[in-house]
């Protein structure tokens, strides 16, 4: 049978159409990103320890110098600034627990009550952003993951519950991931844990830090093998990072904030490394600030207006009027307090710059470069947009910069 020459131009065109289609899908397309918090972990943890898994990925992908935190050090306002691009001061999240004087309430990271309400968390989260534009997310666990913002979930999520195995969250993970599942996640998270509660408890040079390594290393291991079964392994941005370093208390280094001001006087709203301090109702601000500047040893105390710009820590109302820092590793207790609760072996949130509150950045895919042992530190508040650009979506308002990451990219 003959075809008229009209039947077979069209045909051509169409066969030429579905081919363009085919190239303009082809350049939309986007490799998944899988993010994996270890909170706490540190480059040196890799230098002392056999860590198989993790050199399996660092030989294939880029290992930074340090992923370079938010100030203040401590694993809420970090993970959502990466979470973000954002600073502290721009999303709110001023500690792990804090009380909102523009809520009236107290933002806690213990067992989930309020803190799903989206009112304490300022800024766009990589996953909601995924999910305005048409991808799809996951998240088994991540400060904020829970929560909804502007009526926008994860496709899948879970409230956070460390008793879950990592085990089972890396399955879950998988699961939610595989190409051929229900769900074919584009972005996904991970978050696992005992390195830094190990680190509090014994300190960052105990052995049992090192044992919390090796076994957060095999669930890495665990992890790459579940990928290759799903067919996305090594064609998965893989990107692992911690939030905050870890440095060695010492009981003898305490500055006792009621032996300089009367907390009758004071509401002291976070301790620790970072105190946020407002006068009570009544007392004058220069009778808190002075006494703490006449005697300031060990720490820095600014007017929250003073607050040096490199803190970025002083454009936002839940930020105390008076914020006293302490030099590392001297914390700030009150006498009550410490008597009654003493104080872990190890403990972060002092400023962003010291070197052991340096975080752990490494990554492997189609987007990063490869067989690079180490390069050059990264900004935590820049992952956003390096985030944004590897899925091929616009990025919300944020303080990073894009051209930050080039150095890791392909």
């Amino acid at each position: 049978m003959k075809f008229p020459d009209t039947f077979i131009s069209s045909l051509l065109l169409f066969a030429f159409m579905g081919l363009l289609w085919t190239a303009c899908e082809a350049e939309e397309a986007h490799d998944p990103v899988l993010l994996i918090s270890i909170d706490g972990f540190m480059n040196e943890y890799v230098d002392r320890n056999e860590t198989p898994n993790i050199d399996r990925i660092i030989a294939g992908g880029v290992w930074a110098e340090s992923l370079i935190p938010v100030f203040p050090t401590l694993t809420f306002p970090t993970h959502h600034s990466m979470s973000t691009g954002l600073f502290v001061e721009n999303h709110g999240i001023i500690a792990n627990s804090f009380y909102a004087y523009d809520h009236e309430e107290r933002f806690s990271y213990g067992p989930p009550d309020n803190q799903n309400d989206e009112r304490w968390w300022g800024g766009e989260p990589i996953w909601i952003t995924a999910e305005r534009q048409g991808l799809t997310s996951a998240t088994f666990f991540w400060p904020g993951s829970e929560a909804t913002f502007n009526g926008i979930n994860s496709t899948r999520w879970v409230d956070y519950d460390g008793s879950v195995p990592d085990e089972v969250r890396v399955d879950s993970v998988a699961h939610w991931l595989d190409p051929q599942g229900e769900v074919a996640a584009d972005f996904a998270t991970l978050y696992f844990s005992d390195v830094d509660s190990r680190g509090h408890s014994y300190g960052p040079d105990s052995p049992e830090v090192d044992e919390a390594v090796r076994e957060v290393d095999e669930t890495l291991g665990h992890l790459i093998d579940r990928l290759e079964e799903i067919g996305l392994w090594p064609d998965i941005n893989l990107i692992v990072v911690s939030d905050h370093g870890m440095a060695e208390l010492d009981d003898e280094k305490v500055i006792f904030i009621d032996d300089i001001i009367d907390l009758d006087d004071a509401d002291v709203n976070t301790w620790g490394a970072v105190s946020n301090i407002r006068p009570e109702e009544g007392v004058h601000i220069e009778d808190i600030y002075t006494p703490l500047k006449e005697n300031e040893e060990h720490y820095s105390v600014y007017y929250k207006e003073e607050v040096p710009e490199e803190y970025r820590f002083s454009n936002h109302e839940r930020i105390g009027d008076i914020v006293m820092i302490a030099e590392l590793p001297w914390m700030i207790s009150s006498r009550d307090f410490f008597e009654r609760r003493g104080q872990p072996r190890g403990m972060h949130g002092w400023d962003h710059r010291e070197p052991e509150m340096q975080a752990f950045f490494l990554a492997q895919g189609p987007a990063f470069r490869s067989g690079e042992q180490e390069v050059s530190p990264i900004r935590m508040v820049d992952l956003y947009e390096m985030m944004t650009y590897i899925l091929n979506i616009e990025p919300a308002e944020n303080d990073g910069d894009l051209e930050a990451s080039e150095h890791i990219r392909r």
